[in-house]
């Protein structure tokens, strides 16, 4: 449902994400994927200011298709930023990650977070870029931003673990055929006692990225003393994940419901 702009455009209807959107194309570089979308609730927000990455394994994908995530954190109370980034092949690993750490150190990111909390969340290989983002410092702190401004990361679907790009033609023409730049690109090794509280949700009927890749990056943040929180759905699909996220497809799992119970023990203010 959510490989073409057929579905999406339906789930942005049907969750007026026009309707919640305050800021469109709003420039984070010069370059013209380097553009961001701010998604803000019409009543009274928490303090916690979302950048939500999109999947779409590495080489497809735009911020205007998944609008209705971003309303549906809004109903919630959540301001949420939607970068695009550059892709493949245009750009190869690490360019991807580079452009999200720019947006989240643009200036009207910053000026959104003055006094509130970042939370970076990604969507399948958008999970990936989000989490490197926040377990590995070098992509902020080369923005001049330390790591411990992010209060949270939430992970869907995301290729943490099981996932090395020589395993694919695919995935090596994106990530090259450096093995040491390829285990760097795996969240699970970037994991220590200074990671934000995580929280992991995936589909156990997930062929695209395998439920396995969530319990590792759980036992690794477990081990190394991170707070963290993993469910698996029984029935859910990769896409199904994400796409409940939206009305009418709440249903298809609790998504979005425990994303926000997750973040409410972490901004202020109660749910819309």
């Amino acid at each position: 449902m959510l490989s073409g702009c057929s579905g999406t455009d339906f789930l942005n209807t049907v969750n007026r994400a026009g309707h919640y959107q305050t800021a469109k194309d709003v420039a984070y570089g010069p370059l013209e994927r380097q553009r961001l979308d701010i998604y803000r609730p019409q009543a009274s927000a928490n303090a916690c200011v979302i950048v939500f990455v999109y999947g779409g394994s590495w080489d497809s994908g735009a911020k205007e298709q998944y609008g209705f995530v971003a309303a549906a954190l809004a109903r919630h109370g959540y301001t949420v930023v939607v970068p695009d980034y550059r892709l493949y092949p245009e750009v190869k690993h690490p360019e991807f990650i580079a452009d999200v750490a720019k947006a989240v150190a643009s200036e009207p990111v910053q000026t959104l977070l003055e006094g509130n909390s970042l939370v970076m969340m990604g969507h399948s290989a958008g999970a990936m870029i989000a989490g490197l983002i926040s377990y590995d410092a070098k992509y902020l702190q080369a923005e001049g931003l330390s790591p411990d401004i992010i209060a949270a990361y939430v992970a869907l679907a995301g290729p943490h673990d099981y996932f090395l790009p020589t395993q694919k033609s695919r995935w090596t023409n994106i990530f090259g055929d450096d093995e040491t730049k390829q285990v760097d690109a795996l969240t699970v090794n970037h994991v220590t006692p200074k990671n934000p509280p995580t929280l992991i949700l995936h589909g156990a009927d997930d062929e695209t990225v395998t439920p396995r890749s969530a319990v590792s990056l759980e036992q690794k943040l477990t081990a190394a003393g991170v707070p963290v929180t993993r469910k698996t759905y029984p029935g859910v699909t990769h896409v199904k994940l994400l796409a409940a996220m939206g009305r009418p497809l709440g249903f298809l799992a609790p998504t979005l419901d425990d994303v926000d119970e997750f973040l409410r023990r972490r901004c202020d203010g109660a749910s819309l």
